[in-house]
């Protein structure tokens, strides 16, 4: 009995190292590229063969405007990109109190009768600490503590003063490289470079899994979302010469 009872784990365990090797397999992603020729001369056409078991396949032809190291995945590495982030960190708050309590402590000897309370404004700005804001955002909190005391324009100022800027700024001058999608049921490209030069031309090969059904599947919600996938990629590269 103790026998059949391992017998029948030992299968189970076999199944799902099958079912593991098999969805691993699914997505093994593999890509080749190969030109017929690469040394050619100024505006003579290179033409491209590719093979592979992607379903989607991108080349970027190495010149200007489509550089694959400067492309949108290569440069964010999934950041958010171009997105403002501005953060008062504590010792800035602290360098800054002393400033503002005198700023404050002056506006109120020449308004005695809108006098302005220094502690509910420090402590309101406490509550602005570590948090992330676009920097208008963070400019329209402050004046919302001291509306009497500041313009939109120093508020602004004051955030560029003290908050920490942390924004990802990675779009390179003249935006991200782009590559031209390849029909996978035609993989052959060709292309006239304009320019001498060498360039590394570089074939991109996405495979993308069976869904991977979460929750109830489709049974109560037949709508799709990305994270039930799960993809791979793959590069190839030839170097061209253009004399």
């Amino acid at each position: 009995m103790k026998t059949k009872y391992s017998i029948n784990i030992l299968m189970l365990l076999t199944i799902l190292f099958c079912f593991t090797s098999c969805e691993k397999d699914e997505i093994d992603t593999w890509v080749s590229l190969e030109a017929d020729k690469t040394t050619v001369a100024v505006n003579e056409t290179v033409s491209f063969t590719m093979t592979g078991n992607a379903e989607t396949y991108v080349v970027y032809t190495g010149d200007n405007g489509h550089d694959f190291e400067k492309s949108y995945l290569v440069i964010t590495g999934g950041k958010k990109v171009d997105q403002e982030d501005y953060v008062l960190t504590q010792a800035n708050l602290d360098t800054w109190t002393p400033i503002l309590t005198a700023e404050i402590a002056a506006y109120n000897i020449l308004n005695p009768s809108t006098t302005l309370d220094a502690n509910a404004i420090i402590t309101g700005l406490q509550r602005l600490v570590d948090k992330s804001y676009y920097k208008d955002t963070a400019a329209n909190r402050i004046r919302e503590l001291m509306p009497t005391l500041k313009t939109f324009t120093d508020c602004q100022n004051l955030v560029g003063a003290y908050f920490t800027n942390l924004s990802v700024l990675l779009t390179p001058a003249g935006g991200f490289s782009t590559g031209v999608a390849i029909n996978r049921n035609n993989l052959t490209y060709s292309y006239k470079f304009a320019t001498p030069g060498t360039y590394i031309v570089t074939l991109l090969g996405t495979r993308l899994s069976d869904k991977n059904y979460s929750g109830s599947g489709y049974i109560y919600n037949s709508t799709s979302s990305a994270s039930e996938y799960t993809y791979n990629r793959n590069t190839d590269t030839v170097t061209i010469v253009v004399q």
